[in-house]
């Protein structure tokens, strides 16, 4: 029977992962993790995804900020690398904290396809979502996946998404068939 991971004190513990705030020295590997991985034909990039391509170093940079590495503006976002038995699996993280309706948007990849299908990601994902609902008050979770993909939206399911009828901000969208699923705690 696996055992609940014990986390150091800035780690968040999960039923099968732990969340490890993500570092600067984190960034690069992240970014590898999202356009070398085996899954990331699932997310970005031809032959699935021609309409959205898989972005540079630059690009990755720019949408990721410092911020999101190295906890100066948590309100803004914060990444966090996913372990399970204390070993890297995948990256997962939250933007802008938008107080008005106490919502956030999450992304989430994981670093290889030997980690999916194991409850890694449902339980980050279930972790975060706890995690920001009791340190900033968030009752709102917002994904945004393609609808091709059909194995995230699944495990976004798994996590207690509901894909609404909202339309998606055509500015904030990676996808032309970007669909909304929201979580409320």
């Amino acid at each position: 029977m696996q055992q609940n991971p014990v986390p150091k004190p800035d780690h968040i513990a999960g039923k099968k992962v732990v969340l490890r705030p993500a570092t600067l020295a984190d960034r690069k590997l992240i970014f590898e993790w999202l356009t070398c991985s085996d899954l990331t034909k699932q997310m970005m990039g031809p032959p699935d995804y021609p309409d959205s391509p898989v972005p540079t170093w630059e690009q990755f940079r720019k949408d990721y900020r410092e911020y999101f590495f190295d906890g100066s503006d948590p309100g803004s976002g914060r990444c966090f690398i996913i372990e399970a038995n204390s070993e890297p699996v995948g990256q997962i993280n939250h933007d802008k904290i938008y107080p008005k309706d106490r919502s956030t948007t999450l992304d989430i990849w994981m670093k290889s396809s030997l980690y999916t299908g194991r409850g890694y990601g449902s339980d980050a994902i279930d972790t975060l979502c706890q995690y920001l609902s009791e340190k900033f008050s968030c009752r709102k979770f917002i994904l945004s996946p393609s609808a091709r993909n059909k194995i995230a939206i699944r495990a976004y399911e798994k996590a207690g998404f509901v894909c609404r009828d909202e339309i998606p901000d055509p500015a904030t969208c990676d996808y032309p068939d970007n669909i909304i699923m929201i979580r409320h705690l």
